[in-house]
């Protein structure tokens, strides 16, 4: 007999940073009626962080899993593994997104947050770039605390 591991739930943004609701929302895909709020978004935009240079602060909702979207198929025909992925919130904006997870970052937080506790927690995430010489990607990654966020 086999058990499932607890998963933890998600945690929209506001919780995650003490930040208030004015200042960590979900972006509404659609424009509601007066009156009628969001309270649960089933789809979200992907975030792939590539471009050197930009850095972002996500608030971590969730635990890092592997996409149930296959692998791409590389030029040598072969598939490649499923990507693995997280639910995010930008606290400077308060868009959520589901975070394609570089290999970098997933086993910088593996190894420094072990049991998912990287989990409700908020990263100062910036792309440096590649070395010369090197297949991945090297990020600056430092966990951040956002209290002092204040509203726009």
């Amino acid at each position: 007999m086999t058990s499932k591991a607890k998963s933890k739930k998600a945690t929209p943004p506001a919780k995650l940073t003490g930040a208030s609701t004015s200042t960590a929302v979900a972006t509404v895909p659609m424009n509601l009626p007066g009156g009628v709020k969001l309270t649960r978004r089933l789809t979200m935009p992907s975030l792939v962080l590539k471009v050197p240079g930009v850095a972002r602060i996500l608030a971590i909702a969730d635990a890092m899993r592997v996409s149930s979207v296959p692998g791409k198929v590389n030029k040598d025909g072969v598939q490649e593994k499923p990507a693995t992925v997280c639910t995010v919130g930008d606290v400077e904006t308060g868009e959520q997104f589901t975070l394609l997870v570089p290999a970098v970052l997933k086993s910088t937080l593996e190894r420094d947050y072990p049991n998912d506790e990287y989990v409700g927690k908020c990263f100062y995430i910036r792309n440096e770039g590649k070395r010369e010489g090197k297949r991945h990607i090297d990020f600056t990654i430092a966990e951040v605390d956002v209290s002092g966020l204040k509203a726009a």
